[in-house]
């Protein structure tokens, strides 16, 4: 048996074992108190998504991961030092097939099945001083755009990225071949969000719902951000934002996508149920003079429309310039509903989406892109 055999088999067993632990119900994750009185939790989810596409040219649909919220589970350790100083340690493993952002497309509907380490790492929180960890983790731009909405349709559009969950469907030449091009839905449509890196990051107590975080990543790379999280009358508001600058390796594994980048976000929900979101960002690149731009706004109504749990309904409207290449602009307006089961720890959610990407002028044009997608999440 491989280790990837052996390592699934695990996660098979942890899963049935956080489910029949005495204190979980179905919708928490399982909790164990072990003699050096360090508190284990168990936790994880299962993420499928069923989508259909228009491509100008031809339809057809994929069965893919949900990515965001993707597949997987997981350890966290937590325990005390004192009254003032607590300790923290987190091992997160995600099992994905077919990856809705990588090679998921058109001429390919099936991907081999990916198993990553999505963090590893230790972490000491001072009541006073704030926290630091070390090792394997979100980066702090990571989170900032899929965690902004305060709205429930946040699920659907994956927060402000609803590429994450289309990404690798690719767009078709405009003209008498139709064939399709090599250019897919994510490389026009992202925000600056990067994923996770090895890292030393300094995040400080949270004071008048503010909180600054520093980082220094590998090869010499660091970023700094802010979060703002506070109840204001009516309205809860968030604000999110980081500069991360990227001198030799951004991450993404893309040739040349070095440089820097930054991101401003922010979310206003009212006691309504009403809640708009918006955020602007750019990133530059040694290779290019010009700057990659990316900009998008939500609006969406969260509100109690039946017994199950909240349910979301939100448009979705997003822009880019030259982040695909130099003269590449892109438009996508969509359409959101996200409904919560409470009772049974799931998730549900569907996507309409309409992206546009024109290209220079000498250029052959793309054809538009149509997807419309079903998904569900089961947590544990």
């Amino acid at each position: 048996m491989t280790l990837k055999k052996y390592l699934m088999v695990g996660a098979a067993g942890a899963a049935l074992f956080a489910f029949a632990a005495p204190v979980a119900t179905v919708a928490e994750a399982g909790s164990i108190k072990n003699g050096s009185a360090t508190d284990l939790t168990i936790y994880g989810r299962v993420s499928r998504q069923f989508m259909v596409y228009n491509d100008g040219e031809e339809s057809g649909y994929l069965n893919t991961d949900g990515f965001v919220g993707d597949t997987r589970f997981g350890f966290k350790a937590k325990g005390k030092i004192n009254e003032a100083v607590s300790v923290e340690g987190r091992l997160e493993l995600d099992f994905k097939s077919n990856d809705p952002t990588g090679d998921i497309n058109q001429s390919n509907e099936v991907e081999g099945d990916k198993f990553d380490i999505r963090h590893s790492w230790v972490s000491f929180n001072h009541k006073a001083f704030g926290k630091l960890t070390l090792g394997q983790q979100s980066t702090i731009s990571q989170g900032m755009s899929d965690g902004l909405d305060l709205g429930f349709a946040a699920l659907a559009f994956s927060g402000m990225d609803p590429s994450l969950r289309s990404g690798g469907i690719l767009f078709r030449q405009d003209d008498a071949t139709a064939a399709l091009s090599n250019t897919s839905v994510r490389d026009v449509f992202t925000t600056m969000d990067r994923g996770r890196s090895e890292a030393l990051k300094y995040q400080t107590p949270n004071i008048n719902g503010f909180s600054g975080l520093a980082a220094l990543y590998d090869s010499g790379n660091w970023g700094v951000g802010a979060e703002y999280d506070a109840k204001h009358g009516s309205l809860t508001v968030r604000g999110r934002a980081f500069y991360e600058n990227l001198s030799s390796e951004d991450g993404t594994g893309a040739s040349g996508d070095t440089g820097d980048r930054w991101q401003v976000g922010a979310s206003v929900k009212h006691d309504n149920g009403v809640s708009l979101t918006g955020l602007y960002g750019q990133r530059s690149r040694d290779d290019r003079s010009d700057n990659g731009v990316s900009y998008a706004a939500t609006l969406g109504y969260t509100a109690n429309m039946n017994t199950l749990g909240a349910t979301g309904i939100g448009v979705h409207y997003a822009r880019t310039e030259d982040i695909a290449a130099a003269g590449v602009e892109g438009q996508a307006v969509g359409l959101g509903i996200s409904q919560q089961i409470k009772n049974a720890g799931t998730n549900l959610y569907s996507q309409l989406m309409w992206w546009d990407a024109d290209v220079s002028s000498p250029s052959t044009q793309l054809e538009s892109v149509v997807t419309f997608l079903v998904g569900a999440q089961v947590k544990f």
